[in-house]
């Protein structure tokens, strides 16, 4: 069951509710043809009592009536949320705050780095979801009965999710990391800042070399602290600060990634290029 929200009046109720919610489950449905040209079509909400439906195509202006999204007393649940804010940001032009991550929290956890919703929910759950409207047109009006149902499935079990991943974080003092990296993840997605320019101040194979022990490095702190390798340091954003430390150093090269890397890195950092 679910309720559609398709006029502005009603959005505008919805947002005094949800405006008072301590969390909720977020997906979005919208169509990209570019990296810049980005329509929201569909906003579902799980409020943990309701399931709505906000449709972005006849509310083509939110105005401020979706400040649900921006309260910082709202924690806001996603799966994989990047392209939710670039798309929310496309319907709204503001920056979400306040963002936990099923995805990030699932690596943090030991799990799969790339693992879809429909995955983590067969993994945690036991629940096959239907992924037929995965590549369905969101924008065309009216939204068959298969497209609703999927969308109101994406939304259904992020709360639950959320609340067992939360207590875990908690549990193994990661819940700080987990918000690390929403912030690092809105800084680049919003604000990106390059590093194309560097120099090169090692050899090829110099270079090689010390990229086969970085990645020694990062597999053993991995699995010491039961976190996924590619989320903690990927082998390109391994290539990407070996190259920064060289070009800048250690102290300001660790002050371009998260706190808790740069925690967990810097002093095996300082011993390998000893």
């Amino acid at each position: 069951m679910f309720i559609l929200i398709d006029s502005i009046s009603d959005l505008a109720y919805l947002n005094r509710e949800l405006s008072r919610k301590p969390y909720l489950g977020l997906d979005t449905e919208f169509r990209r043809t570019t990296k810049d040209n980005m329509k929201l079509s569909l906003l579902q909400v799980n409020d943990e009592d309701e399931i709505y439906l906000i449709d972005a195509i006849l509310i083509d202006d939110p105005g401020s009536n979706a400040d649900f999204l921006f309260s910082p007393s709202v924690t806001k649940i996603f799966h994989s949320c990047k392209e939710d804010l670039e798309a929310i940001f496309a319907w709204t032009k503001k920056e979400m705050v306040n963002i936990f991550d099923t995805q990030v929290a699932n690596s943090l956890l030991g799990g799969n780095f790339s693992i879809g919703y429909q995955g983590l929910v067969e993994q945690e759950m036991g629940i096959v979801l239907n992924k037929n409207e995965t590549r369905s047109n969101w924008i065309r009006r009216p939204l068959s009965d298969s497209q609703l149902k999927y969308a109101v499935l994406d939304v259904e079990y992020l709360i639950y999710l959320y609340k067992a991943q939360a207590e875990q974080l908690n549990r193994t003092k990661k819940l700080e990391w987990h918000n690390q990296e929403i912030e690092r993840l809105i800084e680049v997605t919003f604000n990106p800042q390059g590093h194309d320019d560097l120099e090169r101040s090692i050899t090829k194979a110099e270079e090689t070399d010390l990229l086969i022990r970085l990645n020694k490095i990062v597999e053993t702190i991995s699995k010491r602290e039961k976190i996924n390798p590619t989320l903690f340091f990927s082998k390109k954003a391994q290539k990407e600060f070996l190259r920064l430390v060289f070009k800048k150093g250690i102290e300001i090269a660790c002050k371009e990634i998260t706190a808790w890397r740069s925690q967990l890195i810097r002093e095996d950092i300082y011993n390998l290029l000893k």
